[in-house]
This record gives structure tokens, C-alpha cells and sequence, in this order.
């Protein structure tokens, strides 16, 4: 079976195209979407109710948050907060959380609704913003 002229050099030219539409969709995946993302997050939080079942300490890069407090929870899977915490205080936050008790956390709508589920499938954790003890 014979090619049609120029088949090869069409075939050679969807290889370049396709090789350098893959680093440039990840470039603008990194510098647009993402950030993109979290302002999106930023003005629309969302409120979920969960019971603490155990909280533990995680140290991060010394770059990307470096102190978190982990809140394992009955009802919403892993729950990190992050804001103000330090070395100094990490052990005192995780502490102030009363096993079995509700709390209310605040996080992104995307988070919640789209990233959390991959992320959590993942072994990841739904990030919140901010907490508070739901007085019963």
C-alpha cells in the first residue's frame, strides 16, 4: 500500500505539536488555573460539620506549609488546618480539639466538591481555612 507524498512529514509534525502542546497546557495549567482556583475557593467557602475521631501532627516542607495539625474525622475523611499554625503552637491546636465532638470547618467550594473526593482517594486531605467547636 502506498503513502500519499507528504503523509510522513504531516505525521512528523503532529509528533512536534503534540510534544510541545503537552508542556505548554501544564505551563498554563501551573500559572492560570490553579491560582485561578484558589481565588475562586477564597470567595466562595463553604461550611461542613464533622466529629473529631483523633488529630495528629504533620511537618511539611520547610517552603510549602510547614506545620499542619491533621483532624481525622467520622464524616469527612481527613481535615488539615494549616492557617497560624507554628512549631511552637502545633502541639497546643491539635490538643484544643475534643475527640468526638462537632466542629465546623471552613473550606473551598471547588475543594469540597471537586478536588477533595481525587485527593482523598489519593490519601490527601480536605484543607480548611478556618474551624470552630459547634456548641451543642
Amino acid at each position: 500500500m502506498k503513502q500519499k507524498p507528504g503523509s510522513g512529514v504531516r505525521r512528523a509534525w503532529m509528533k512536534v505539536i503534540l510534544m510541545l502542546a503537552i508542556p505548554v497546557l501544564f505551563l498554563v495549567w501551573v500559572i492560570i488555573v490553579v491560582p485561578a482556583l484558589v481565588i475562586y475557593d477564597s470567595f466562595h467557602p463553604v461550611a461542613v460539620q464533622c466529629t473529631v475521631k483523633s488529630t495528629s501532627l504533620y511537618e511539611g516542607s520547610k517552603r510549602y506549609v510547614p506545620f499542619r495539625v491533621i483532624i481525622e474525622t467520622d464524616d469527612c475523611g481527613d481535615v488539615s488546618v494549616a492557617r497560624g499554625v507554628t512549631a511552637e503552637n502545633q502541639q497546643d491546636i491539635a490538643d484544643s480539639f475534643v475527640l468526638g465532638e462537632r466542629y465546623e470547618f471552613t473550606v473551598g467550594k471547588f475543594e469540597l466538591e471537586w478536588w477533595s473526593p481525587l485527593k482523598q482517594k489519593a490519601g490527601g486531605t480536605l484543607v480548611a481555612e478556618h474551624y470552630r467547636k459547634i456548641l451543642t
